[in-house]
């Protein structure tokens, strides 16, 4: 089925389902009177009016993929019809959410990722007749690996809902208008062996010999293997793989002269294998490639910035990828191609994505589904809504282990195929405001916006641990965590605009943020980048200049509650928007003091099983302690023997003279002692670690008691 006839039998059903105008245009205020008006909550006291559910007439999750080495899920979503979306370009639109799911037990349980959304308008030029829209949603997801011997498949779920958003940890939440799609995707799997478990599944045990040179705890790499054409051959001899499959490269090679290898000598590459006489129209068909491995299913346009294209891919058996998870596989290259003028050439290349898949033996009927994004800048194509919306052709072709080559957006590969779209390009007023997205190392989405405070379930950005973890388990909720000196801005860059960062204790008098950055580039080399010295703001950086999306490094001071806003100005300095956000400060730090009270006191001196006790202080004023702990040094005794009572605690002590502590000396060894109280508290420090320390001592002398 081509490309055109597909859209107009996915717009025919559409349209076969009821349009509702009237309760489309009402939808926030029938809401409102009874959350339950059209029936789609499980359980409500209210009674439905009227039964709309699932409705795709005007809006269609159609695909849902996930990019295993950028730890993406990628939706995209068809918009159907000329109006239903609140406004046109000029005005505000309406929401398209989407919230993600994934699940390790086929669907029994799901784990809620996060929701994400864009903007949608009445737009008649991309869905009037048999066109539509396409655009996409994303998020970051960090499932849980597994080493590549073993299953690396999950299922993924993701809810799209107009003009409502999806409740979280309600996996089977049914919307009203939209739908919901699962998928089989695949997560990027551990490539090394952890070195105890095997040896003791063995049952080796370890030389003593080795146990001094080897680290055990680190674990060993596995070997990346790449298969040539024979290796393949002999892999696939009973799979069914073709031989214009598993040697593409070398058949593609020897035919373009880029190998000087004879053609006696290519044949011995690969013996006992029957070369098909019509070799050539497999490997350089007509109209269409195969579609028997891989198939592009959807593309479309991520509007959020950065503006990016998704493909989604669908593949489909079990081998024919070169290898399984431990070896490098094989790559699904997608190129996109726009077509800005509207003559049907698509003379502008945009640029290729890929994502790399394996062999899976547990695929199954219905395939697993990949996804690739590539950033785009589509800045000098925005023009002023008034002048009406930007719609834009987008050709894709996806194509394996072999890129398509960019100056040819005809070229018809031999594994694989060719998707075209409608996307619209969002107006210069229709550009979303700059969002901060990480602040002080922590995701603005668990940093409580009234407290400034981290929220219970918290985690690092780049590690993904908790700040605060006060019994070792991670999946215990935190305790708000404030900030402490060098707080990190990061968000993600809006080409061609600019932007300040300012903060302010009282959201009144703003302080602009200009410390230069050292900002890291794609190849990992450094550069320093400065606010403009006129207008004080720095232009945004593209990803590939500024990795980590660094916006701003705020050197702190105090312990007050601050305001922290992003200005964003377009391309001629008009300003686009503001984000807004609070964070608590804690720079002061903890305070601890111990000391002796008991017999010869401070730096007195004391018989083996002498109970020595005093009290100490553990405390952050603003009660943000984390733990503190109490011990004795030098650590000379065997495990149990000198311990205090207590030694540790997560909780502020009483003010001065503090808490008791007491200490049982006997089976210690004689010695001159310091006993030593640690406290840290909670604060994250410099965006990238936690706590800030305070210690004291007092000592004394243990000496031998004589026996009379």
């Amino acid at each position: 089925m081509d490309d055109e006839l597909k859209k107009a039998v996915q717009k025919t059903k559409a349209a076969a389902q009821s349009a509702f105008p009237t309760e489309r245009n009402s939808f926030k205020s029938l809401l409102i009177g009874n959350p339950n008006y059209f029936g789609n909550l499980a359980e409500s006291p209210y009674k439905p009016i009227i039964s709309i559910t699932y409705n795709t007439h005007y809006e269609d999750l159609a695909c849902l993929g996930y990019h295993p080495q950028q730890q993406k899920l990628e939706a995209v979503v068809y918009i159907l019809q000329p109006t239903g979306y609140g406004t046109d370009i000029c005005g505000s639109g309406t929401s398209e959410y989407v919230r993600f799911y994934i699940s390790y037990d086929n669907g029994a349980t799901w784990f809620d990722q996060g929701m994400t959304s864009f903007q949608v308008y009445n737009i008649p030029e991309g869905t009037e007749g048999g066109k539509r829209l396409e655009y996409a949603a994303s998020i970051h997801i960090n499932p849980k690996r597994k080493f590549c011997i073993l299953d690396p498949l999950i299922k993924a779920r993701a809810i799209l809902s107009w003009n409502n958003p999806p409740p979280p940890n309600q996996p089977n939440w049914i919307p009203v208008w939209g739908n919901v799609r699962n998928s089989t995707i695949q997560v990027e799997p551990f490539k090394f062996i952890p070195l105890p478990p095997i040896f003791e599944a063995a049952k080796v045990k370890i030389p003593p010999i080795l146990e001094e040179v080897l680290d055990l705890e680190q674990p060993l790499e596995t070997l990346k293997k790449e298969y040539n054409a024979s290796q393949l051959a002999v892999m696939y001899k009973d799979k069914g793989v073709p031989v214009h499959r598993f040697a593409l490269k070398e058949m593609l090679s020897f035919i373009s002269g880029k190998t000087s290898v004879s053609a006696e000598a290519f044949t011995k590459l690969i013996p006992d294998i029957q070369i098909n006489p019509n070799i050539g129209d497999l490997l350089f068909p007509k109209t269409d490639g195969d579609i028997s491995y891989e198939e592009l299913k959807c593309i479309g346009l991520d509007p959020n910035h950065p503006d990016s294209l998704v493909g989604v891919i669908q593949v489909k058996k079990s081998s024919g990828y070169s290898g399984g998870p431990c070896t490098k596989g094989s790559k699904e290259y997608v190129s996109f191609w726009a077509d800005f003028d509207g003559n049907g050439s698509f003379e502008t290349f945009l640029g290729t994505a890929d994502v790399t898949t394996y062999d899976i033996v547990q695929i199954t009927s219905e395939g697993i589904y990949y996804a690739v994004r590539l950033p785009v800048d589509l800045e000098k194509f925005r023009r002023h809504c008034k002048k009406g919306p930007v719609v834009v052709r987008i050709r894709a072709i996806l194509s394996w282990n072999i890129a398509p080559p960019g100056f040819n957006p005809n070229y018809v590969p031999t594994w694989g195929n060719r998707e075209e779209t409608l996307i619209n390009i969002n107006p210069i007023a229709g550009v979303a405001a700059g969002k901060i997205a990480i602040m002080g190392g922590i995701p603005v989405s668990f940093i409580d916006n009234i407290t400034g405070l981290t929220t219970p379930d918290a985690k690092f950005a780049t590690n993904n641990l908790p700040p605060d973890d006060p019994d070792g388990n991670a999946a215990t909720p935190g305790r708000p965590c404030p900030f402490a000196r060098r707080v990190t801005i990061q968000g993600a860059p809006i080409p061609g605009y600019s932007y300040i960062v300012e903060v302010s204790p009282d959201g009144l008098v703003w302080t602009p943020v200009l410390t230069d950055l050292l900002v890291t580039d794609q190849f990992g080399f450094t550069s320093t980048h400065k606010a403009n010295p006129v207008t004080k703001r720095f232009s945004y950086l593209p990803f590939n200049q500024n990795i980590i999306s660094l916006l701003a490094q705020w050197d702190t001071s105090g312990n007050a509650k601050w305001h922290v806003r992003l200005l964003t100005y377009d391309a001629i300095g008009n300003l686009a928007g503001v984000d807004n956000h609070v964070i608590q400060l804690e720079n002061t730090g903890p305070h601890a003091f111990i000391d002796i009270t008991s017999g010869a006191g401070s730096c007195g001196k004391f018989k083996i099983k002498d109970i020595i006790s005093g009290t100490f202080v553990a405390r952050s004023e603003n009660n943000y302690l984390g733990r503190y702990s109490i011990y004795i040094e030098p650590s000379i005794n065997p495990p149990g023997i000198g311990v205090p009572v207590p030694s540790s605690g997560l909780f502020n002590t009483a003010i001065a003279p503090g808490n008791p502590w007491t200490l049982n000396t006997a089976k210690m060894k004689p010695c001159g002692y310091v006993i030593r109280v640690d406290a840290v508290d909670r604060s994250i420090v410099n965006s990238q670690a936690v706590g800030l320390w305070a210690s004291f001592s007092d000592g004394f002398c243990l000496e031998e008691k004589l026996e009379p």
